[in-house]
């Protein structure tokens, strides 16, 4: 693919997850004022067991994604997919009838149960859209899958607005409302983008189960392997949240959100290059890394010296949170490290089949996060060390994973992995003991040195734009 054309994909895909950005940040300035505290608490419940109704596939999906992606649209065996879509669809509807009849019995608090129903009944829907998604991303078919991914956050938020804001009901079934017609919309535009792969002809019963099987037992691997990386962060805050009182866990929290906004454009462009690395030359695989780890070490290591801006800013518009926004100086790492996981690392380890690799490594971070929380934290009751050891957290597994990939491709990068962690290592430490100006002089003159230092890596990657 040319590069032309793999910038208009990442466009898409950006664009798409800045709307998601934008409706989420109005969410969560304005719904709490709008709704009231009991009301508000049902939706957040809501929101909760929302966030996994995406794992009762049980990593189905995942695997189709993994098997298929790189191949085009139009290679799709129709009966193949057609199976797998009515199969899925059918597994989600028995799990909603099951999971709502289990509610009535075990779940006392009607408040719950009512969260747990209008969840539920929502997963068909949630992991159909998933599938299409996935088809769009796969096929390469980003300006799709883009429109997909908007197409939903705006018409929720339109909902919203009509309900909340201009009739004044102000009440969770109106959000759930806005949320079920969204859902519902987003895949009736699936089924007609996907509805050359939905008519129902399929292959016999035992070709579907073999099919699901294989899907089943690649993407099960995927999916614990995504679970595991949510606990890395997951175990460090849960620990932080028991440790510390309510406001101290929200200045934390409010800090990695703040960080974390760069990992927009990051998974904006991983969607991308999947399936191009799935699709690539054995051979030019390593020299294609090389170059994509250099322009990535380049951009991020730029992107770092937004902080100091950012700081200033958020100092001046939230004054309650300026004493935590020294924190940003340890967590604006953590997007040097998760971006090249995310975009970098694990798009290789996908596109090479090497899942159970991915879900080793975030197992034994997981393990490693799990042992500096009960040191930080249940021992020393440090709250500096505990938010240091996030960003430590991180960098331990974008060491170990990148020592696998490199070694898998052939490549020695132990020199530049040392540079990677002795930048972020000036960063952190000019931002924690100096003042802003100072410490954006300091790492200014590291990062100045550090483009010299491989100016010729950087002059290969500009010529490679410019072609």
């Amino acid at each position: 693919m040319k590069l032309g054309g793999v910038i208009k994909n990442i466009s898409y895909s950006f664009s798409a997850n800045l709307i998601s950005l934008a409706i989420s940040v109005f969410m969560v300035m304005f719904v709490p004022k709008l709704l009231s505290v009991n009301d508000y608490g049902l939706w957040q419940l809501f929101l909760f067991y929302y966030s996994y109704l995406g794992f009762l596939h049980f990593g189905w999906e995942d695997g189709i994604y993994l098997r298929y992606a790189g191949k085009r649209f139009n290679e799709l065996n129709r009966k193949t997919f057609a199976g797998q879509f009515y199969s899925i669809i059918l597994l989600q509807v028995v799990l909603a009838v099951s999971i709502s009849a289990l509610g009535q019995v075990f779940v006392e608090d009607s408040d719950k149960r009512l969260a747990l129903v209008c969840a539920i009944w929502l997963a068909p829907f949630v992991n159909f859209n998933n599938l299409c998604n996935f088809i769009m991303q796969m096929t390469n078919c980003i300006k799709e899958y883009a429109r997909l991914l908007s197409m939903e956050r705006i018409i929720f938020f339109l909902g919203v607005l009509f309900f909340l804001v201009i009739l004044g009901w102000n009440q969770f079934f109106y959000m759930y409302s806005a949320q079920f017609f969204a859902v519902a919309s987003l895949a009736a535009v699936g089924a007609y983008l996907c509805r050359s792969l939905l008519s129902p002809h399929f292959d016999t019963f035992k070709a579907i189960r073999v099919e699901a099987y294989e899907n089943i037992s690649v993407g099960i691997k995927l999916m614990l392997a995504n679970i595991a990386s949510m606990l890395i962060l997951g175990i460090v805050r849960y620990g932080i949240s028991m440790g510390w009182d309510v406001a101290t866990f929200g200045k934390v929290s409010l800090t990695l959100g703040v960080s974390n906004f760069l990992m927009i454009f990051i998974n904006s462009v991983s969607v991308v290059f999947f399936p191009i690395v799935k699709k690539m030359d054995e051979g030019k695989r390593s020299e294609v890394y090389t170059v994509i780890r250099n322009t990535l070490t380049f951009l991020l290591f730029a992107g770092l010296i937004g902080y100091y801006p950012v700081r200033y800013i958020l100092s001046m518009w939230l004054p309650k949170y300026a004493d935590s926004l020294v924190y940003m100086s340890i967590l604006f790492p953590v997007c040097v490290f998760e971006s090249k996981v995310s975009l970098l690392i694990n798009t290789y380890l996908k596109s090479m089949r090497e899942e159970f690799l991915m879900l080793k490594i975030n197992a034994v971070s997981v393990a490693f996060s799990l042992l500096v929380t009960i040191f930080t934290i249940g021992i020393w009751h440090n709250l500096n060390a505990a938010v240091c050891s996030i960003v430590v957290v991180y960098a331990f597994r974008c060491v170990l994973a990148e020592y696998h990939v490199t070694r898998l491709l052939g490549l020695n990068l132990r020199r530049n992995i040392l540079e990677d962690l002795l930048m972020c290592t000036v960063f952190v430490v000019s931002g924690w003991f100096l003042d802003s100006f100072l410490c954006m002089a300091v790492y200014g003159a590291a990062y100045i040195m550090f483009v010299m230092i491989h100016r010729h890596s950087l002059q290969q990657i500009i010529g490679m734009v410019k072609a």
